[in-house]
């Protein structure tokens, strides 16, 4: 099953470990949209070391981190980055579009995979849920927001073949717009393609 790795987005964003004492705490929000894509947005703050460290190693090369993100994340077509930081408050936000966060199984079932076993998992709203993961090895506390579409309907917390706690709702698929990202990225490569031959010509 296809699936955001959300955890791995402390490693994309900081490239170098950040030799913390205190835990570093981030929030991530993934708004899911009615036809499978979602809009993620990754906050953190942090002290004035690890502030030096992120900047020195990502903070300050946005293509790198651009980069980074879609080395870890092959699977997906993603877009609208941005990059926001505060330096009093040594803090950055930091967005992207990702297409295809959903799945569709073969009974017209929606999933969001965790790929996390057990997760600490909070209902905020009927629509909205909570997850905490905190992982001692680097030191990282990571507050996870996940909010459905108004479409979704019968939303539960199931789990998958491997016991890994998903996401599974109901939601009208809209016809032939779930391949959109991916024709529309194909058609990109090939403009670009024909317009590189026509200038080596």
């Amino acid at each position: 099953m296809r699936h955001l790795p959300l955890l791995v987005l402390l490693l994309i964003l900081t490239a170098h470990p950040l030799q913390a004492q205190s835990p570093l705490k981030q929030k991530l929000e993934m708004r899911i949209d009615s036809i499978g894509d979602a809009q993620v947005k990754v906050s953190m703050e942090m002290n004035a070391s690890q502030w030096q460290t992120w900047l020195q190693s990502v903070g300050n090369n946005p293509a790198l981190l651009k980069r980074n993100m879609e080395r870890q994340l092959p699977g997906y077509f993603l877009t609208d980055y941005h990059l926001e930081k505060n330096d009093m408050e040594r803090s950055f936000t930091f967005s992207f579009k990702a297409y295809g966060v959903c799945e569709v199984d073969k009974n017209g079932k929606w999933l969001v995979a965790t790929d996390q076993k057990d997760p600490d998992v909070t209902k905020l709203t009927d629509r909205k849920y909570m997850m905490v993961y905190t992982d001692p090895a680097s030191n990282l506390q990571q507050t996870q927001i996940l909010v459905f579409p108004n479409a979704a309907e019968n939303l539960q917390v199931g789990k998958d073949a491997f016991g890994k706690t998903q996401f599974e709702f109901d939601m009208a698929s809209p016809s032939g717009r779930l391949n959109f990202s991916l024709w529309g990225g194909i058609l990109l490569c090939l403009i670009g393609g024909g317009w590189l031959v026509k200038k080596l010509l």
